[in-house]
C-alpha cells in the first residue's frame, strides 16, 4: 500500500506540476484536510468543502475514485491535535487496506507538503501505528514563489541569505530586527492574524518600501501590493493564507 503526498501549489490548478497531476489521476483513493477552523476565524484550506479538492477537481473522476476528507481542527490545543492527526493516520489506513495491498492513494495539500504542511504530523502517525504504508513527496509550487513572480521580485542571487519563518506575535520586534538585518530576503508567511503588529515594525525600521503583501496567491480573491503604507493605515487583520516578503 503507498500513499503518495501531493503539493498544488498556491491555488493557481495550473500551477499543479505534471508529476502530481499524473498521480492525482492514478490514485485509487484521494484524501484532502478539510479544516475545521473556529467560528468567526479563517481557515488554512477554506471553510467546509476542502480548498485542495476544489484546486485538483479537474483532475478527479469521481465514478472510478473515492474522495476521503480528513477533518483537522483548527488549534492550537496540543491533545485535540495529536488525536486528530492519529485518526487522519488511522483513517488513510483502512482505506487503503480496504483497497488492497496495491492500492494507491494521494494526499492533496496547498503549497509544497514539507513546508508548513499538515501531512508532516499524520506522517509521524504513519510511521509510528502503520509501518507498511509506504509513503512518497511531489513538491509543489509556494506561494510566496509565485507572490515573487508576480511582482518580479528577487528572492535571492549569488550569496544572498534567505530567512523564512510563520509570522507571530511571540516573535518580538528585537527579533524580528535581528532577522531583517541578518537576511538579505525575509519571508513571513501566515502574516493576517498579526499583520499590524508587523507592518509597525517595518515602520520603525524605515522598510515598508522594501516590502511586498500577498493574500490568497493564486486563488479567487488574489490581491498583491506593494503599498504596504496603504495596509498600515487601515489597521486590520487579513486572512490566514497571506504573506509578506521583505527584499534588502
Amino acid at each position: 500500500m503507498h500513499i503518495t503526498v501531493v503539493g498544488l501549489g498556491p491555488g493557481d490548478p495550473e500551477l499543479i506540476t505534471v508529476k502530481g497531476m499524473r498521480a492525482i489521476q492514478a490514485a485509487d483513493v484521494i484524501f484532502v484536510p478539510q479544516s475545521r477552523a473556529p467560528a468567526g476565524t479563517a481557515s488554512s484550506e477554506g471553510a467546509g468543502a476542502s480548498l485542495a479538492l476544489r484546486i485538483a477537481e479537474p483532475w478527479i473522476d469521481t465514478d472510478r475514485q473515492t474522495v476521503i476528507e480528513l477533518d483537522l481542527p483548527m488549534t492550537r490545543d496540543a491533545a485535540r491535535l495529536s488525536t486528530a492527526w492519529r485518526a487522519a493516520a488511522d483513517q488513510i489506513a483502512l482505506r487503503l487496506v480496504e483497497r488492497g495491498a496495491a492500492a494507491q492513494g494521494v494526499y492533496l495539500l496547498l503549497g509544497d507538503p514539507l513546508l508548513y504542511g499538515t501531512f508532516t504530523y499524520i506522517w509521524g502517525e504513519l510511521l509510528n501505528h502503520h509501518p507498511t504504508i509506504s509513503v512518497a513527496f511531489i513538491p509543489g509550487i509556494t506561494s510566496f514563489a509565485a507572490a515573487a513572480a508576480h511582482t518580479q521580485t528577487t528572492l535571492a542571487t549569488a550569496a544572498d541569505r534567505v530567512a523564512i519563518l510563520p509570522a507571530s506575535s511571540e516573535l518580538d520586534s528585537e527579533q524580528m530586527c535581528r532577522i531583517l538585518a541578518d537576511f538579505d530576503t525575509v519571508i513571513l508567511m501566515k502574516v493576517g492574524t498579526v499583520l499590524p503588529y508587523i507592518l509597525s515594525i517595518l515602520a520603525d525600521l524605515d522598510r515598508l518600501d522594501q516590502a511586498i503583501y500577498a493574500e490568497h496567491v493564486g486563488l479567487p480573491g488574489e490581491y498583491i501590493t506593494h503599498d504596504l503604507r496603504s495596509l498600515q493605515l487601515q489597521g486590520q487583520q487579513r486572512p490566514y493564507l497571506s504573506l509578506v516578503i521583505v527584499r534588502r
